[in-house]
């Protein structure tokens, strides 16, 4: 019996397209939450749909691949469904959503044996006081007219995608998604330092990367 509802429940998250939920609006989740528990399943529906287009575009940037993240996103979306009953609002919904998916995420690209990106070894390295131990260029003072802007965008996501999955997610969490630092250790599973420390590594290697490039050399 259990398994004959799983499978409906699969059917129906299985045909969501992620969609931009808009602005933010004012809804009473708590309400929403407690009728996915009597058994409405579209109210799950409503529940996520401020989140979904953001979740996937999180999730495709750590997996890099878009049918890969498609199915990844939905697995996710089950799983949701399946441990709604656990979510204790100890933090907000989305949070909690978030990081069932990065987790769904990266599990993915671990199962899937990904060839090394950048290593560790090769991310910055800072001294004693927290500072870089060389001179990174700062390219967007060169990136002034929209062409040479677009071409820096598409080198950054050409960058972005180098960096290990979970550094990957905590930039993308940060820079696009503007989740706190306690929402992004909550959604990766890192702590806050942690966090701050891989999100200052990676924007450095980003920058030095994107120095040189639009610096011609």
């Amino acid at each position: 019996m259990l398994a004959a509802v799983r499978l409906h429940r699969r059917a129906a998250f299985a045909t969501r397209v992620p969609v931009d939920g808009g602005p933010a609006i004012r809804r009473d989740e708590a309400a929403l939450i407690a009728k996915v528990h009597a058994g409405d399943v579209t109210a799950f529906e409503d529940l996520i749909k401020p989140y979904e287009g953001r979740v996937y575009q999180t999730v495709l940037r750590i997996v890099q691949n878009p049918a890969e993240a498609a199915d990844v996103y939905q697995e996710a979306l089950l799983a949701a469904f399946e441990k709604l009953a656990s979510f204790e609002a100890k933090s907000a919904f989305g949070t909690w959503l978030y990081r069932i998916a990065v987790n769904y995420a990266l599990m993915h690209r671990r199962a899937t044996a990904r060839a090394p990106t950048v290593l560790e070894e090769d991310l910055p390295k800072f001294n004693w006081l927290g500072m870089h131990v060389r001179p990174v260029a700062d390219f967007a003072e060169s990136a002034e007219d929209p062409a040479e802007r677009s071409e820096l965008r598409r080198a950054l996501s050409e960058a972005l995608a180098l960096l290990p999955a979970v550094d990957r997610a905590v930039v993308w969490l940060k820079d696009a998604e503007g989740l706190s630092h306690e929402e992004i250790a909550t959604a990766t599973g890192l702590t806050v330092s942690a966090t701050r420390s891989r999100l200052h590594r990676s924007r450095t290697w980003l920058r030095a990367r994107l120095g040189t490039f639009a610096g011609g050399h």
